[in-house]
Parts: structure tokens; C-alpha cells; sequence
């Protein structure tokens, strides 16, 4: 059983508790199911109104997957997920309806999430028409107004998605999460695609945009450095699991867990660059681990420098080091 990361706040728009997604694996020529791949493992977190948390971590360590479970696109297996305090499995049909129009989401394949046969204007109408709102120029005052905060000119409007650059595309995808005027937005490697002169530029506003809609946002990206200065608390994760939570300044000043050290150090600066040092990243060779066949220990002692014999044969449990800071390590304090 989880930790608690922090008592229940009545201002936690989102959260979910010890949060399991299985996948089945199949064999033989019927299909047999053998076994479990558990790529979203006893996940607990809660998104506090206004504020950002990101969820940090490689490709593959089951990120992507966690926003779809709490979106619904994929059905949870075990836990419990709570949107606005009321628990997802107690809510009506149509309260789910509702619940999902206040939740958006930001994809990392931009040319991928728009349609191509669409303009942008019908882009950005279809969620306003599926909403109800039936009058066309409400529609019209609402995309302009929206246009406008993204930093799109009107003349947009009519262009297609591949007429578009990088940029401009993910700056449409921002427009159209915002015209349902949503609660929750959740970014999935948001920038990850675009030119590091564009990164900061839309980092900036959806900054600006977060505090104008007082939005909450749920960020997810394989860079510490891309989360700094948007991130208010950061969640490390690892092999589906959480290994350590901490408010933003706590992860850079004081890391706990080797993989949280080892994702600081990989993180890009200029100084690196320049000094043409600090790329020996302390890890042992190798990719995560089959979710088929985890190990046996912590998920990340196959990796890990520090790992002994108590890491390979046990499970480490999360442990709080300081208010509000979890790792999930035996050697918390000790590397």
C-alpha cells in the first residue's frame, strides 16, 4: 500500500489513489493469458487547483498511459480516481460526460491530433458544436478570442494542419483545449517536438494562459530541465511507479533517489555545452526492465550504481525524508 503523499486538500481538482493499469499477456494459438504486464503500478498523486505538477521520467516508464487512465480513454484495473472530490466509479453517465469536457488534453504528435481534412476553424468549432453551443457567431467571438491569447492571427482560420509549422500547430491544439474553457489541461511532452528557440515561448504561455484561466495542469515530460520553470511539485517515475514526489525546488536542491539524480544530470544546460563535461551519467548499462518480468527488488536496482544485495531481494517502500518529499529507496540520504 502507498504512502499518502499529503493529507486530503478539499482544493485537489484531480486525484487518484494506489492507481493500477494491467495489460494481459497472451500466448499459444487461443490467446491464453499467462500473465500481467503492470505498466501504471499503485500510482497515488492529486492536482491541486491553479497549480502544475509534472510527471517526470524516461520513455517507456508508463507516463503516457497514466494520463490516458485518468482521461478514460483506457479503463483503470484497480484504484480509485476522484475528480473534484467525487470518486469516478460513483459518477452517472453524464457526469462523466461533464467531467471529461473539463479535462483537455495536449498531444505530443501535433500533425497526428488534428484532423487533416479540417480547417483550423472547423477544428476548433467541433468541441464548441459538441457542447452545445449551437449559435455561430458565439462560436466566431469565442475561437477569435481564444486565436488571440495563443498568439494566432485570424487569417489561421482558414489554413489546414500541414500548411502549418511545429509551432503554429501546437499553439492550434492549445486553442482548441481552451474554447471549452476546461479545468484540467494535460500536457503530454508538449514540446518535445518543437525547436528549443519555440520550447521556451510556449512554456511562457501556457504559463500565462494557466494564470489567466486558472487552470490546473498535470505535465508530463522525460526532461527535468523542460519542467523547471513551470513545475510547482514533480513526480519521479520510474517502471510505472512513483519513486520520489517533492515541490519543484526540493527535486533540484535536494534529490533523494539515484534515478532522480541521474534524470538532473542528463538534463541540458549551457554550462554543459560549453564545458563540453557533466554528461557521465552514473547508471549501468542497459534499458527498463520487462514489465513481464520485473525484478525481484526495487524496479530500479538492475540500474542503479548504488544497488546491494537488500536492493535486489526487497521492495523498497515510499517513505516521506521531509514534509511533503517522498522517495521510495534504501539508500534515501546515504548517495
Amino acid at each position: 500500500m502507498a504512502v499518502e503523499i499529503n493529507e486530503k486538500k478539499e482544493d485537489a481538482v484531480l486525484s487518484c489513489s494506489d492507481l493500477l493499469k494491467q495489460y494481459p499477456i497472451k500466448k499459444g494459438l487461443f490467446h491464453k493469458v499467462v500473465g500481467q504486464k503492470n505498466i501504471v503500478d499503485g500510482v497515488s498523486l492529486e492536482l491541486e487547483r491553479g497549480k502544475t505538477l509534472a510527471i517526470v521520467g524516461e520513455s517507456g516508464c508508463g507516463k503516457t498511459v497514466l494520463l490516458r487512465v485518468l482521461l478514460g480513454i483506457e479503463n483503470k484495473t484497480d484504484g480509485t480516481i476522484c475528480f473534484n472530490g467525487k470518486s469516478l466509479d460513483k459518477m452517472s453517465a453524464q457526469e462523466k460526460h461533464v467531467m471529461q469536457s473539463k479535462i483537455q488534453m495536449i498531444f505530443q504528435d501535433t500533425l497526428g491530433s488534428l484532423h487533416p481534412r479540417m480547417s483550423i476553424r472547423e477544428s476548433l468549432e467541433e468541441p464548441l458544436i459538441l457542447n452545445g453551443i449551437q449559435d455561430p457567431k458565439e462560436r466566431e467571438k469565442i475561437i477569435l478570442n481564444v486565436l488571440e491569447q495563443v498568439g494566432l492571427a485570424p487569417m489561421f482560420l482558414e489554413r489546414y494542419p500541414h500548411q502549418l509549422s511545429g509551432g503554429q500547430r501546437q499553439r492550434v491544439v492549445i486553442a482548441r483545449c481552451l474554447v471549452v474553457t476546461p479545468e484540467i489541461i494535460f500536457a503530454d511532452e508538449p514540446i518535445s517536438a518543437l525547436d528549443v528557440s519555440l520550447q521556451a515561448q510556449v512554456i511562457n504561455m501556457l504559463m500565462d494562459l494557466q494564470e489567466e484561466y486558472h487552470l490546473s495542469m498535470l505535465l508530463v515530460a522525460h526532461d527535468l530541465a523542460v519542467v523547471r520553470q513551470i513545475a510547482d511539485k514533480i513526480m519521479i517515475m520510474y517502471f510505472g511507479k512513483i519513486v520520489e514526489y517533492a515541490p519543484s525546488k526540493e527535486i533540484y536542491k535536494n534529490a533523494q533517489h539515484p534515478y532522480t539524480k541521474v534524470l538532473l544530470k542528463a538534463a541540458p544546460s549551457i554550462s554543459k555545452g560549453l564545458e563540453d563535461a557533466g554528461f557521465d551519467i552514473a547508471l549501468k548499462p542497459g534499458d527498463l526492465p520487462d514489465p513481464a518480468n520485473p525484478p525481484k527488488g526495487c524496479p530500479f536496482c538492475t540500474r542503479c550504481i548504488y544497488a546491494d544485495e537488500r536492493c535486489m531481494n526487497e521492495k523498497p517502500e515510499q517513505t516521506m525524508v521531509s514534509e511533503n518529499h517522498m522517495v521510495m529507496c534504501f539508500k534515501a540520504g546515504e548517495v
